[in-house]
């Protein structure tokens, strides 16, 4: 019967551990994103303002402002809209895998202190 506990016991510590595993996975995923998306939002900021020179237009209400700025500067607000989002997304992540991790050592200590009760 003990052996059988402890068996039970080594099955949650391994599922534990691969429910932390896919929650460290998922905040280094959202993480690339939002280093991505930046970075896209660096390179459009970039091509906007080199289009607002080559035509010496920056006023985005003048009749002869760039239709390629203004196609960039709203992408470019749709990326930032993506990284508050994903940014939200985050700070949920690292607390479910805040929450996982602890849960995993709680078990380990049990599991610990049950093999050496055995």
């Amino acid at each position: 019967m003990n052996n059988n506990k402890i068996h039970v016991a080594n099955h949650l510590v391994r599922r534990k551990q691969f429910e932390v595993g896919e929650k460290e996975a998922k905040v280094a995923l959202l993480e690339t994103m939002i280093s991505d998306f930046n970075v896209m939002i660096a390179d459009l900021e970039r091509q906007i303002a080199a289009e607002e020179n080559r035509t010496k237009i920056k006023d985005t209400s003048h009749p002869a402002y760039s239709m390629f700025a203004t196609a960039a500067a709203k992408r470019r607000q749709n990326l930032l809209i993506s990284v508050a989002h994903t940014k939200s997304m985050l700070d949920v992540a690292k607390r479910e895998f805040d929450q996982v991790t602890a849960q995993l050592h709680d078990l380990e200590q049990a599991h610990n202190n049950q093999l050496s009760a055995a």
